[in-house]
């Protein structure tokens, strides 16, 4: 049957249609506006949306420059809450560990820390338990999502922890891991990690058999990321300490944003901004030349030493313990020295010492007296610019004391004794330059 409609009816449900249409419109807009004035959480539940959005960041030491703006930029970053993965303080004092505390309370989110090789220093393990928390490894489930503290701190795991984590991975739900030292480092031939590869190798075959879906860690300076066996491995040691890669290498202050949701999880670097510049030692040789930041310098394979020096009343200066690196590990790298050669070693104000080629590469007679020749980046787990003498050389006797009988005995013909009679001279502070002439 075919209708007809007069002109009334016409109009009288173009009338209506047009009601309706209002009323529509009204409906979506009242739901618009309760959108946009709820929380994003809540808006995503609304509409069905699951996920989970949290902070990492590793590495603070103590460099407040740094952390505090790290920590405003987490702030801004509104996570749910952050993952720290250790190296809160420097080394592991008290006072290091009240300073963090106090410092993270402007933190606008929980946090959970795991204990990294700083913090363990002297009497940290005490520090950690009365200020922060007493279990150096726990697990706690936000969301769905297993979250698993690991204490890597001396470079492996004991037997019983690795029994407690097996009963955690045993759980169903997804997890994710934090810890301090990773299980292998992502900068090519480095070796900050766990020294024992078979147990690097054990733990990843548990992650990756019970949905493990990422393993955070701090340790190294910089930020990386892969994928292996279906397990993401992300270090992000860029909290403040001194950064051991140049920007495009992963060396840059950030901290880490994890998205995740179901079985699907990304990670992103936030890069912070800091106005600090860092000094750069250069150093020249007979093979070229190069420029180091003291994070890079930090990165090579180098020594803790308490050690002093004896200035020319006879006082003690300088006293502390120290980290740094071999002078002869630098040289090495440029090309050497040859016996006879000198080394200048400039400091940024122009004051300049040389030493000899048996300060470099000490016999076994000098280095009882001497000790290693360093350049230290680090005293009493300060660095630039808290500590502002370094970069600095250093002599690390076996009784931690440069005497200046040590210097009289060490000084080649024209050098170091023979010049100034100070064992305190020859420790030049600020350290630019260094070259083999």
């Amino acid at each position: 049957m075919v209708s007809t409609c007069t002109p009334q009816a016409r109009e009288a449900d173009t009338r209506r249609d047009l009601r309706r249409g209002a009323l529509a419109l009204a409906a979506f807009a009242f739901v618009l506006a309760i959108l946009v004035a709820l929380p994003v959480g809540r808006a995503q539940a609304i509409f069905g949306r699951s996920g989970l959005t949290f902070a990492v960041v590793g590495d603070s030491q103590g460099r407040n420059e740094v952390w505090d703006k790290v920590m405003d930029a987490i702030n801004a970053a509104r996570p749910q809450f952050l993952l720290h993965c250790g190296d809160m303080v420097a080394s592991g004092t008290a006072q290091q560990y009240d300073d963090f505390v106090g410092r993270a309370r402007r933190l606008r989110m929980p946090w959970y820390a795991v204990l990294g090789n700083h913090d363990v220093k002297a009497d940290g393990r005490t520090a950690y338990a009365r200020m922060i928390r007493k279990d150096a490894y726990y697990s706690f489930v936000q969301k769905g999502y297993r979250f698993i503290a690991l204490d890597s701190s001396s470079g492996s795991i004991d037997a019983a922890q690795i029994d407690w984590l097996r009963r955690e991975l045993s759980s169903p739900e997804p997890k994710f891991v934090f810890m301090h030292i990773p299980l292998c480092d992502p900068m090519p031939g480095g070796d900050h990690c766990f020294p024992d590869s078979k147990q690097a190798a054990e733990l990843h075959r548990m992650f990756r058999a019970s949905r493990v879906l990422a393993v955070f860690s701090g340790h190294v300076h910089v930020f990386a990321q892969e994928v292996k066996d279906g397990v993401t491995y992300v270090t992000t040691g860029g909290g403040g300490a001194l950064l051991y890669a140049r920007a495009e290498q992963g060396g840059f202050h950030h901290f880490t944003v994890v998205r995740a949701d179901g079985d699907r999880v990304e990670a992103e670097a936030v890069a912070v901004k800091v106005e600090l510049e860092e000094p750069r030692v250069a150093v020249h040789g007979p093979k070229g030349h190069m420029e180091m930041g003291l994070g890079e310098i930090a990165a090579m394979l180098g020594c803790e030493v308490v050690t002093a020096f004896e200035n020319k009343f006879g006082n003690l200066g300088g006293q502390g313990a120290y980290a740094g690196v071999r002078v002869a590990a630098l040289v090495d790298m440029v090309g050497g020295m040859r016996p006879g050669q000198v080394l200048v070693v400039t400091s940024s104000d122009g004051y300049a010492q040389e030493y000899a080629y048996e300060n470099v590469y000490p016999s076994a007679k000098w280095l009882a007296m001497q000790g290693e020749m360093l350049l230290a980046y680090e005293k009493d787990g300060a660095t630039h610019p808290a500590w502002g003498e370094g970069p600095r050389i250093v002599f690390a006797p076996a009784d931690g004391v440069y005497h200046n009988s040590d210097c009289a005995a060490t000084s080649a013909a024209g050098q170091g004794w023979n010049v100034y009679e100070s064992a305190g001279a020859r420790w030049a502070r600020y350290v630019r330059r260094i070259e083999v002439r």
